[in-house]
């Protein structure tokens, strides 16, 4: 044996940063096990003896070594990390469970590691210990010969049993557990045979670890305590430890610690307090000897001396904290008692079922298996109503009724016994793998939403395939005590879960069939739901849908009729329902939407659209609601992959299944779905077609906006965005498209004016994002074509799941070069800037373009700065910075002044210290300005940002409305305004006051400032009064405004109602000719001839480009041309007419391009050369 512990402790891997770490345990381990078998205690064979010697040794440094093999997720950072390993991730998940420790621990740099190795070995314990099968086995190989005498006392399997009980606390006297241990076994060693009663040693050597007191197994408050005031002190833990000691008699032994912290006192009482638990169930098994102790003790843990006075804890009423959970007030959706009694029986049935498939294929127990759960919503013969959850799962035993089931917060998937049996089932070749769904343990605590009273009737099947006793309880509500009733020594496996609903909180018209209907998509086994006469099945593996009249009634849930397409990734893994309408996300067949959607997760309350995907097994999401009723990981990129696969289904379907409308309803949700599925239908040759249009194609591409580019007229009344986009699309991708399909009526129309149109060139395959991109990037679009110019602030990266800067450079290849990259002002989305909160400078400043560092130097600044901040977060205007490289406004110079009581020459020395380019003016500013100066250069005369600004002037109206703010004359705000080096009006009346505003214009000041020229929109915002004119006329040219309008002295009978219509000419100025075409609405409205229109408005001296229609139009047709300036105006009238309805109009009436505009500039529209414009276009089509 010494030769076994010197090579043992050779091969320890001692951690050399753990502040967890204490060397010593094992000696004290051993000591507690020479205590607890003395010569007068039990009786022990010397293979036992040598089993138990050995057995801290053997448990210390397979701990170490498994700790050394997943020490790659260094536990002294609790920083998430964006790339991390599977194994750092699976840490981090376990972290998540703390997540108000590890935000504390996160602000304390030296708390930080502490709490990272807590964590490690409490996730190493519950999840990665025994992880591995073949650990144990591994650790005796690397003994070598040194454990041959040994012989069959280190049995790897039977030694992992024995270590893993260790931890288990009360459990180890689990039935499950000890029965994987013989009670006395022959085992050959040293001589001859030796007897080792098992299951003796493994009570003994638990409680002897237990009294050993390792720092990392002493309870959460201890961490908790880490990184507070006051903290825990770590080297002052292990002295305590070091110094504890088991005093008291035989039969009662007593913990003596002197303790330097509060929280270790109250740790050790409640370890001890555990441990005696352990003690007592040791006791209860009659296995060991009663010369045991009789009770545990922690009298003597008591504070060191002077270390500190007095302490409390917070504590909360339990009672109440559980009613409160389970009433009215805080759960709402009471749904969720369903969802947890499926999830339950879920379990119990993969239990059964992983647990048959072990026994099957060791030959244990040939045993086939069919899970079946079944829900009864009726009333008792006592009128009492009821939903009942009937399974043929695992089943429950007494230790199961006891720990997992009454225990909220516990997972079976936790227990130590599940831990261990599963790593024999993975084992086997192929392994049997089980992927339980219980994430918090809180099911039976939900029950409680419901239920007045839950009644259990079970059955537990033993790992040995044998059914156990029947058991049944009432449990009538948390915190009570129930009493667990055997009904007969042997039934059939299983458990039957009976819900008595509350009164006056279950609505009489709710039913358990119609929550299964809406939440239940796909049953793993076959189900059944029943309440009367509603009824309801589904298929094991199989979808099931719902009727659309339902979607509108109830809350959200399954969403998918129609047609379906399965597909599978493997047994247990992940399912994909192509579905013909609506879409959703399940995961173990549950309805669920995702927090955070992106990539072909659609923003919409079912997630997706086109299909239904079910995450399982290995596939399903890591992290879950509370309620699991939202997938609180990024699930966009792992499902558009199983989408991806899942495409391949559509290549078995016939060539006219159809999937047109289906395909269009995927774009509405998701470009980046409808990337995925248009690029496997390229891949598998197949055509989707619109009233004979391809949707997506290879050839063409995916762009189903085609239609109503090729089809104008048979798309009218068509209002999805998808095919018919609003507005026109841009040229160049116009004639891309055209190009694309490649037809001649609208080749050779295009050919005339540029006959370079017919030669070939590469073009770009069109894909959905594209579209997309064009007509729905934009936060505010709501399925609109854009202009030449496409803004490029509010790409939302994230619904696509790709990085902006790709999207950037996709906009680039759909001919968008400089709207498409990121400004160095401000990046193309806020991915590429995540600092988006109120506090980012670069949300709130004034637009200044420079280079990324000078850009990323500012920000920088900003952020710590309050001389760059125009305005603070709680006044009007919110927070405002100055924006780096511009002119500094003299009233920011005033307002730091007067608030720093600096002179404003130190003010403009310090700005210009910070080396931003700003430029700084203080000509004019008195060295210590005052309030009234505030005012006085402030926009709203309220002394606060927005200030003026020396590079605007300052208009009549803005003097006028200082004026009266600040009760000075008009004339004197102008003349201060002038000396501060403001451009102000030169001719302005000695009578102005404010009562003046009114007639002033409103708008944008540069844009009025005298002389004019001023919108026709504000000169005829009174209506068509004509003597209201007069005055207005006269009141504005008395500020230098120049104004060619004369009204005549007797006005016509249609004078007030043109002059009305005038005032929507909102871009027409005075000093403009009016196009022809804004006469002919007139003309048509007040049924009179266009010509007399035009004579009216030449009365007023307002110029109109013709006196009377072109020769050989017609009117009908000519306020045909013009409407579209109705319904496109700043398509006419800023970026010309596009190609687009150039070329449908020449179409639609037979004629030429050119034709057309004739017309159109016949009729006062300003059109470019259509031959020039077409060849401008071509440039920029998108090329392969």
């Amino acid at each position: 044996m010494a030769a076994v512990v010197g090579r043992l402790a050779a091969s320890r891997r001692e951690p050399g940063t753990d502040p967890w770490h204490d060397a010593e345990v094992p000696l004290r381990f051993l000591e507690h096990i020479e205590r607890l078998t003395e010569p007068d205690g039990l009786d022990l064979f010397p293979a036992e003896a040598a089993l138990l010697v050995l057995l801290p040794f053997l448990h210390r440094t397979h701990y170490l070594r498994r700790a050394a093999e997943v020490a790659g997720v260094e536990p002294w950072s609790l920083a998430v990390r964006a790339r991390a390993e599977p194994v750092r991730r699976r840490f981090e998940v376990f972290a998540e469970g703390h997540e108000a420790l590890v935000r504390r621990a996160r602000r304390n740099a030296a708390a930080e590691p502490v709490v990272g190795w807590w964590l490690f070995h409490r996730w190493l314990a519950r999840d990665q210990e025994f992880a591995e099968p073949e650990s144990v086995a591994g650790m005796l190989a690397e003994l070598g010969e040194c454990v041959r005498p040994l012989g069959g006392v280190l049995d790897a399997e039977r030694l992992a049993t024995l270590l893993h009980g260790l931890r288990r606390g009360p459990d180890v006297c689990h039935p499950e557990h000890l029965h994987q241990l013989p009670e006395e076994d022959r085992v050959r060693s040293g001589s001859g045979p030796q007897r080792i009663r098992f299951r003796r040693l493994a009570l003994l050597a638990t409680l002897a670890h237990g009294m050993a007191v390792e720092a990392a197994g002493l309870p959460d408050i201890v961490a908790e305590h880490v990184a507070i005031p006051y903290p825990v002190d770590m080297a002052g833990l292990r002295r305590t430890l070091a110094g504890a000691t088991w005093g008291g008699t035989a039969e009662l032994p007593v913990l003596r610690a002197e303790c330097h912290h509060e929280a270790v006192v109250e740790a050790l009482r409640a370890y001890t307090a555990r441990l005696d638990t352990v003690l007592h169930a040791v006791r209860a098994t009659g296995i060991v000897p009663l010369a045991l102790p009789a009770r545990l003790s922690s009298s003597g843990v008591v504070p060191g001396r002077g270390v500190f006075e007095g302490y409390a804890r917070f504590r909360s009423d339990d009672r109440r904290f559980l009613s409160l959970a389970v009433g009215v007030e805080l759960y709402k959706d009471r749904d969720l008692a369903v969802r947890e009694l499926y999830q339950n029986a879920l379990d119990a049935c993969r239990y059964r079922r992983a647990r048959s498939q072990y026994l099957d294929r060791t030959g244990a127990l040939p045993n086939a298996y069919e899970g079946r759960i079944r829900f009864t919503q009726d009333v008792d013969e006592d009128g009492r109503r009821y939903v009942e959850c009937e399974d043929n799962g695992v089943g429950m035993g007494e230790a199961e009724l006891r720990g997992v089931f009454s225990h909220a917060g516990a997972r079976f998937a936790e227990q130590a016994e599940f831990r261990l049996e599963r790593a024999r089932w993975e084992a086997l070749d192929p392994p049997v793998r089980l992927y339980p769904n219980s994430r918090f343990g809180i099911g039976v605590l939900s029950y409680f939403m419901l239920a007045e009273e839950i009644r259990v009737t079970t059955c537990r099947m033993s790992p040995e395939g044998v059914p156990g006793p029947v058991l049944r309880a009432s449990v009538c509500g948390p915190e009570h005590l129930f009493r667990i009733v055997r009904e007969a020594d042997r039934g059939a496996p299983g458990t039957k879960v009976r819900l008595y609903l509350r009164e006056g909180v279950v609505a009489k018209e709710w039913s358990c069939v119609n929550v299964l209907k809406r939440v239940l998509g796909v049953a793993e086994f076959g189900t059944v739901a029943e309440d009367g006469t509603l009824w309801a099945t589904w298929e094991a593996g199989r979808l099931r849908t719902r009727d659309i009249e339902y979607r509108f009634r109830e809350p959200p849930g399954i969403n998918a009729s129609g047609w379906s397409l399965a597909w599978t990734r493997e047994p247990e893994g992940a399912q994909v329902f192509w579905c013909q309408e609506g879409g959703g996300l399940l995961v173990d067949g549950l309805v669920v939407s995702p927090l955070h959607p992106s990539g072909v997760l659609a923003r919409t309350d079912a997630g997706l659209a086109g299909a239904v995907v079910n995450l399982r097994g290995p596939d399903a999401p890591e992290r879950l609601s509370v309620d699991r009723q939202h997938v609180v990981d990024d699930a966009g990129p792992a499902i558009g992959a199983l989408l991806e696969r899942a495409a391949a289904v559509f290549a078995d379907v016939p060539a006219d299944f159809p999937l047109s409308e289906w395909f269009r309803s995927v774009m509405n949700g998701s470009a980046a779905l409808a990337d995925l599925v248009g690029d496997a239908f390229a891949r598998q040759g197949r055509e989707i077609t619109h009233r004979g249009v391809p949707l997506c194609s290879p050839l063409t591409g995916t762009f189903p906006a085609d239609v109503s580019l090729l089809l104008p007229e048979q798309s009218r009344g068509m209002n999805s965005w998808v095919v018919r986009p609003e507005g026109y699309a841009p040229d160049h991708i116009y004639v891309w498209r055209v190009l694309a399909h490649g037809r001649r009526d609208a080749l050779s129309s295009l050919a005339e004016l540029c006959p370079e149109v017919l030669s070939r060139r590469p073009l770009r395959t069109a894909r959905a994002s594209d579209q997309w991109l064009l007509v729905r990037a934009r936060e505010t679009s709501q399925g609109h074509w854009p202009g030449r110019r496409l803004p490029r602030t509010n790409i939302d990266s994230h619904a696509y799941g790709r990085p902006a800067r790709a999207l950037a450079a996709q906009l680039m290849d759909l001919g968008y070069p400089h709207e498409g990259e990121a400004s160095a002002h401000r990046p193309l989305h806020t991915p590429l800037h995540r600092r988006t909160a109120a506090h980012d400078p670069a949300r709130h400043a004034r637009p200044e373009p420079l280079g990324t560092a000078e850009y990323e130097r500012w920000r920088r600044t900003a952020e710590t700065e309050p001389l760059l901040r125009l305005s603070a977060p709680g006044s009007s205007t919110g927070l405002r910075f100055l924006g780096p490289g511009g002119d500094v406004p003299p009233g920011h110079i005033a307002a730091l002044a007067l608030a720093l009581d600096l002179p404003t020459g130190e003010v403009c020395r310090r700005l210009s210290a910070l080396g931003l380019g700003l430029r700084v003016d203080s000509s004019g500013l008195p060295g210590r300005p005052d309030h009234e100066l505030l005012r006085l250069l402030s926009r709203s005369a309220d002394g606060e940002y927005p200030w003026l600004e020396r590079q605007e002037p300052v208009t009549p109206r803005m003097i006028v409305t200082h004026a009266e703010a600040l009760g000075l004359p008009p004339l004197v705000v102008r003349d201060r305004l002038g000396a501060l080096g403001f451009t102000v009006p030169a001719l302005f009346p000695e009578d102005a006051d404010a009562g003046d505003f009114p007639s002033l214009p409103l708008w944008k000041p540069q844009d009025f400032m005298p002389p004019g020229p001023l919108p026709y929109a504000y000169l005829f915002a009174d209506g068509g009064d004509p003597e209201a004119l007069r005055k207005r006329i006269a009141r504005l040219r008395a500020y230098g405004f120049d104004l060619p309008l004369e009204v005549p002295a007797r006005p016509g009978p249609f004078d007030a109602e043109i002059l009305s219509a005038a005032g929507a000419w909102r871009e027409l100025t005075s000093a403009d000719v009016i196009p022809f075409h804004f006469v002919l609405p007139l003309a048509r409205d007040l049924n009179i001839p266009p010509a007399d229109v035009v004579r009216v408005l030449t009365s007023y001296r307002i110029r109109v480009s013709r006196a009377d229609m072109p020769d050989g139009m017609s009117f009908k047709e000519a306020v045909a041309l013009a409407d579209v300036d109705a319904r496109h105006r700043s398509l006419s009238r800023h970026e010309g007419f596009p190609l687009h309805f150039l070329h449908h109009t020449a179409l639609l009436r037979d004629t030429t391009i050119r034709r057309v505009v004739a017309e159109l500039r016949d009729l006062g529209f300003t059109v470019p050369d259509p031959a020039d414009t077409l060849r401008a276009a071509l440039a920029r089509v998108p090329s392969a």
